[in-house]
């Protein structure tokens, strides 16, 4: 079996999708009285495709650092929280109890029984910010490490704080900056539930589904392995095909699991969708699947 490494002191191709949000978020700011309609429109259009692309950078970082070196760590972070919209720290916590649960019983974001594809994607992208109560709690409860508390304070100071500033300095601007954040998260629960439809918290083979999408994979840096990221989450993502392959042949890929469309092409959205609308939430017992490694880094 393929043994984790510690991956590049930093990660260029994913620094260089991260700088894409540097590049977009300024221009954002300082365009927007200058453009008209469908300017802001095509602007705010970018800002969504760039948050997409930088949540794939986020997830990864948390598993293994793009940046080594501790304060290029440490910034980064927070400003792959800002690009995202998520608190870096409560967003992290977060992750690691989806990775703890495996999508089973305790597992924050699981899906509710009986609750369709979209009412999933809206909830889980809106109750955050509408209603937070639960889920600051829960975080809160969680940040038992080192400065992580403070790190919680700090991250919603510079998310909610940085968005509510830029709300009152341009009212239409901050709104639009928000709706980006608000549709980029919708689209982000749903890459959840596409990468744990039908699967099993309770069977190690079972975890995540696997797209072997080439392009889907190559411009996401292997997010489609997602049951060898459970299976294995401190494997970088250059590894992941790897260890898929070496998974495969110790049956811990399901056949069923697999499939070569991407979780945004049409044709699984409408599986998944329709799937989900159909027939409640299969009731899951808890998970008992551990990798016996760190999940994240810190």
């Amino acid at each position: 079996m393929t043994r984790p490494s510690p991956g590049p002191a930093l990660d260029l191709p994913q620094l260089a999708v991260h700088a894409l949000w540097w590049v977009w978020f300024p221009s954002f700011l300082l365009s927007w009285d200058h453009l008209g309609l469908w300017g802001r429109v095509g602007m705010c259009v970018v800002g969504w495709a760039v948050l997409f692309w930088n949540y794939a950078v986020l997830h990864n970082h948390m598993h293994v650092s793009m940046a080594r070196p501790k304060v290029l760590h440490w910034v980064v972070s927070r400003t792959l929280g800002l690009a995202c919209g998520f608190p870096y720290r409560g967003y992290y916590i977060h992750h690691f109890n989806h990775h703890r649960y495996n999508d089973g019983p305790g597992d924050w974001g699981q899906r509710r029984p009986g609750e369709g594809a979209l009412r999933y994607c809206l909830r889980s992208a809106l109750t955050p910010w509408f209603w937070p109560f639960e889920a600051v709690a829960n975080v809160w409860r969680w940040a038992t490490k080192r400065n992580q508390r403070t790190e919680l304070v700090l991250d919603f100071l510079v998310v909610d704080g940085g968005i509510l500033a830029v709300i009152l300095w341009r009212p239409a601007l901050g709104l639009a900056w928000w709706g980006v954040l608000l549709v980029g998260q919708v689209c982000i629960h749903w890459l959840n539930l596409a990468a744990h439809f039908e699967t099993d918290s309770t069977q190690k083979a079972a975890l995540g589904t696997t797209s072997t999408s080439r392009l889907y994979n190559l411009f996401f840096f292997n997010a489609g392995y997602h049951q060898a990221h459970h299976v294995k989450p401190q494997v970088a993502w250059r590894e992941l095909p790897v260890v898929t392959a070496e998974l495969a042949g110790t049956a811990l890929v399901r056949a069923e699991l697999v499939t070569s469309l991407a979780p945004i092409n049409p044709f699984w959205v409408a599986k998944v969708a329709k799937r989900y609308s159909a027939e409640p939430c299969d009731r899951q017992t808890a998970s008992t699947i551990t990798s016996g490694t760190p999940t994240a880094v810190t």
